[in-house]
């Protein structure tokens, strides 16, 4: 739900869902600050992508209810964009709950768990390097026995946060596999250690590096876990910084070495159902209605749309 208030003759947009008040004012100013750090690197053209994201919303407004829905706007799409990284968390999740709703209701013999996969942080010239290392040793985990024996499918996300302090990066993955209800008390069963071992070979590292691997007990853990794994891949928290200098350094390095990169994916029973979904690229194609609800044709509705103001930095109508 939408609500406004006049503030010097202009309608300030407050987007309240579930009672939970929607961030677009401090995502476009985030935006704007990539933006400005995109143009101090010489890249204009994203630079004015990032800067007009967003700049435009409209929401649809039920006659009778007052209930509003965003029905356009302006997305530009670049992956480091916080607006866009934002809609694109919220899609992922709706994508990756519907699979696993479908899952249950079709193989109630499947049971989801929650997996972790880390390794040592890394210095930002070879983020790349590191980045690369970690999506072959998922491919070459799938590729080993024990793991090929339990999963039937899974979700992978990559997240990269970064240490200030250190002046380091932790890339890691959050992943759901979906396992055998009966795995927990069969010769299959892997204890964290093993993950572990298993996730080092797969690596090909001189470590252990840290696994975490749980049940995932009910509904409501189910949400919290694809929540976690649908989050944004870098946090805008990390990524804005006062200091220009640090922020156009991680910037630059976080751009280039995500670009190209499938930071979500299926694989195995998920993937099939994803496709019988329609469900073919994550976080691909429309930002805008991303909850699967619409108003309703036969219902009168007015159009409201809200602009950037820059003077009172907010998004106005009127």
């Amino acid at each position: 739900m939408v609500r406004d208030e006049n503030i010097k003759d202009s309608v300030i947009l407050q987007d309240t869902i579930n009672g939970r008040t929607q961030p677009w004012k401090e995502k476009k100013v985030r935006s704007l600050k990539v933006a400005d750090s995109f143009r101090r690197l010489g890249e204009a053209k994203r630079a004015d992508r990032v800067r007009c994201c967003g700049s435009t919303l409209g929401f649809l407004r039920n006659l009778e209810t007052g209930e509003k829905r965003l029905a356009t706007a302006d997305f530009c799409r670049e992956r480091l964009c916080p607006m866009c990284q934002w809609r694109k968390s919220l899609k992922v999740f709706r994508q990756v709950s519907r699979v696993l709703d479908r899952a249950q209701e079709d193989y109630k013999d499947l049971v989801p768990l929650f997996l972790t996969l880390t390794l040592k942080n890394c210095s930002g010239d070879v983020l790349s390097a590191t980045l690369d290392t970690v999506f072959k040793g998922w491919h070459l985990l799938w590729q080993r026995k024990p793991i090929k024996r339990i999963g039937v499918g899974w979700f992978r996300a990559l997240e990269v946060t970064y240490n200030r302090k250190a002046d380091t990066y932790h890339p890691h993955l959050h992943a759901i596999i979906l396992v055998d209800k009966g795995y927990f008390k069969s010769k299959d069963y892997m204890a964290t250690a093993e993950w572990v071992q298993e996730w080092r070979s797969a690596l090909g590292v001189d470590y252990d590096p840290i696994c975490d691997i749980r049940k995932v007990k009910n509904d409501k853990a189910k949400y919290k876990s694809v929540a976690e794994v649908a989050k944004y891949t870098v946090k805008d928290t990390d990524l804005v910084h006062d200091d220009t200098a640090l922020m156009d350094k991680v910037v630059h390095g976080l751009g280039t070495a995500l670009k190209g990169r499938r930071l979500f994916a299926f694989g195995g029973l998920l993937k099939r159902i994803a496709k019988q979904l329609g469900i073919e690229e994550l976080a691909e194609g429309d930002l805008v209605h991303i909850d699967g609800e619409t108003i309703r044709e036969d219902i009168a509705r007015v159009l409201e749309v809200y602009r950037w103001n820059f003077g009172l930095m907010n998004y106005t109508r009127g």
